[in-house]
């Protein structure tokens, strides 16, 4: 027989058995207690749950609180404030991506102006790029051509170098739109064509670098060939003068500024210096140089004329020979990146242009001058004991047609691994042979001897030629020539002018 059923009352087991029930039920109050408040901060139940908006506006709620919030504010006349709270919730990284489509949906159902307005602003910035795409993939289903102009901004916006094999959705989403990718160029085309020439100019170079990256070159030359098309369009006409005069066809928005800017009447001269460069080349050469490459044609013609002469392996052979003479290559450390940059001549040489391997004879001629040597081993010391932010400049013929290093300081100091380059760097940059900075943290900093990711995305994005300078050793700096497409070559060191 149990005890506990057939003991009296008195038996010293109740006492127990109430003692352990008001514990439980202490514990069950607190439980409870503690699962409310919890209920209450996370928009499930409570308060908040009988204020729909401060659900919505808690990003910290859980999806299934937003969902229900937006269930229930969503009446036949969605209220102005609920909109707002959708666009908001669209546009923001904070919630999750489960919450964002929902409000997407909800947005594009009650309200498809407003949603319209938001991305055609916002779209080409809205994180995180996985997100970003399905919007985009939905324009397209959605047959949105209303937000061309802001998926082919979206579609510009420059993917670092190691995730370019990524697929993008802007160009199905428009394939989609227009009715197949062979109408995307036409939708390209014609957004050009109709985009305000003063307050579009960014969209309109934008579609001119998407017909490049497409492969549509062939099909700008004809527009800007054409006189009825191009009329008095000034961004047509200076694109004519580039592809007639010096066979350049600009590749991106970036280029298209630089060769607009060397059309101004304050390059004049400098144009002329190109175009005499130019005409010392044949004419398969000229096509195939990048405007990166012009100011490297003109240094060439005052101060090496008979490399314009020679071809790629004539070059190659010379430059090989010029990097073998100069000491010791040192990499810079990619650990943890899923990268392989050993920065040796030979394993780009499948990469390297005409152009490429000019640059970097002109380069190693620059670093055989005394007096450009002895500027740049000052300016990497006073980089060294400043803490505050890397050095940097832009390197160009002077006036005379000398060798120069042009210091720009920093537009912001961040750190002593960051350069910023100012306004008035790019300004310099028109005419210049390279942009460059140091990397001077230390006189033994052979570590990070080479350019690093960030380097490589700023050639990316600015499409110049690159040259970094490391201290190895007090007297002694390495050399590293790069670009985009993370082309890399190690140019061998340079010594410590004697100062005596």
């Amino acid at each position: 027989m149990d005890p506990l059923k057939c003991a009296p009352s008195s038996s010293p087991a109740f006492p127990q058995l109430r003692a352990s029930s008001r514990k439980t039920g202490e514990f069950n109050s607190i439980l409870l207690s503690f699962l409310m408040i919890s209920c209450l901060a996370s928009g499930c139940g409570g308060g908040a749950a009988r204020d729909p908006y401060a659900t919505l506006a808690n990003n910290r709620a859980s999806p299934t609180a937003q969902l229900d919030a937006m269930n229930r504010l969503d009446t036949p006349t969605p209220a102005p404030r609920y909109l707002s709270e959708l666009t908001r919730i669209v546009l923001s990284p904070k919630y999750l991506e489960s919450t964002r489509k929902a409000a997407f949906s909800r947005l594009l159902r009650h309200d498809p102006d407003q949603l319209d307005e938001a991305l055609s602003t916002s779209l080409s910035r809205i994180e995180p790029a996985d997100y970003r795409a399905w919007i985009i993939t939905r324009l397209g289903e959605l047959d949105r051509k209303q937000l061309t102009k802001a998926i082919i901004r979206s579609w510009a916006m420059p993917t670092a170098y190691w995730n370019r094999d990524q697929r993008r959705a802007e160009p199905e989403a428009l394939a989609l739109m227009y009715g197949g990718q062979d109408k995307v160029p036409v939708a390209l085309l014609d957004t050009l064509l109709n985009a305000s020439p003063t307050i579009e100019r960014n969209l309109r170079a934008r579609c001119w670098e998407l017909m490049v990256t497409t492969g549509q070159t062939d099909l700008l030359i004809e527009l800007i060939n054409d006189d009825e098309l191009t009329g008095s369009d000034p961004l047509l006409l200076d694109m004519r003068r580039s592809v007639n005069e010096l066979g350049v066809v600009p590749k991106n928005k970036e280029e298209i500024l630089w060769i607009r800017e060397l059309q101004t009447p304050a390059y004049e001269r400098y144009w002329k210096q190109m175009s005499e460069a130019f005409a010392l080349l044949e004419e398969s050469r000229r096509s195939q140089l990048s405007t990166r490459e012009l100011a490297v044609a003109v240094a060439a013609a005052q101060h090496r004329p008979e490399l314009l002469e020679l071809d790629d392996q004539a070059l190659y052979d010379l430059l090989k020979r010029e990097i073998g003479q100069h000491g010791t290559r040192y990499n810079a450390d990619f650990s943890g990146w899923k990268i392989d940059i050993t920065e040796r001549l030979s394993d780009v040489r499948d990469k390297v242009t005409w152009g490429d391997l000019l640059a970097m004879l002109l380069a190693r001629e620059a670093l055989r001058d005394t007096p450009f040597q002895t500027h740049l081993f000052d300016q990497a010391d006073r980089d060294m004991i400043d803490t505050t932010t890397e050095f940097g400049g832009v390197i160009r013929l002077d006036a005379q047609g000398r060798f120069e290093l042009v210091e720009h300081p920093a537009r912001s100091r961040i750190s002593d691994e960051k350069f910023l380059a100012p306004q008035s760097l790019f300004d310099d940059g028109y005419t210049a042979l390279f942009h460059f900075h140091n990397h001077a943290q230390k006189y033994d900093n052979r570590r990070h001897a080479g350019p690093h990711m960030g380097d490589l995305q700023y050639a990316e994005e600015t499409g110049a030629n690159c040259l970094v300078f490391t201290f190895v050793k007090p007297d002694l700096l390495n050399v590293d020539f790069y670009r985009s497409d993370a082309v890399v070559v190690d140019l061998g060191t340079i010594q410590r002018p004697n100062q005596g």
